[in-house]
């Protein structure tokens, strides 16, 4: 298992009408730390080199506490990897006010330009990145 950590600020255009942080955006929230955590790891490289895609097969969301305009927020995620799929749990925090926020586990796939799923590509474990 291996855990990346994204940071961001929270910005006017995702409130909702009581103030809050939409429920929609901390879905943003977890594709924007996938995406950094694939660039940085040199995945998306890999990925894209043999013509695979990454697809999101599941999200659960467990809202605990709101975010407000100008927190800041840090989302540490762990990944993992089981059979053809790779498990990520991302815990999203209000660094603000010190406490946990949302939590989304999920699973991803990666599929070619057919929508054949693949095993996860063995230069990815190559790489070290996923750790069973």
């Amino acid at each position: 298992m291996i855990t990346s950590v994204f940071k961001l600020t929270v910005r006017g255009y995702e409130l909702d009408s009581f103030g809050h942080v939409n429920n929609a955006v901390y879905l943003q929230y977890a594709e924007e730390a996938k995406w950094h955590f694939f660039s940085e790891s040199k995945t998306l490289g890999v990925i894209e080199d043999l013509g695979l895609f990454p697809i999101i097969l599941e999200n659960k969301l467990r809202y605990m506490h709101e975010l407000k305009m100008h927190d800041e927020v840090r989302i540490e995620t762990t990944w993992s990897t089981k059979g053809k799929t790779l498990h990520f749990i991302h815990t999203i925090y209000n660094e603000t006010e010190n406490v946990k926020s949302c939590v989304v586990k999920g699973t991803i796939a990666f599929v070619d330009h057919e929508r054949i799923m693949h095993d996860i590509p063995d230069e990815l474990l190559q790489l070290e990145i996923l750790q069973k």
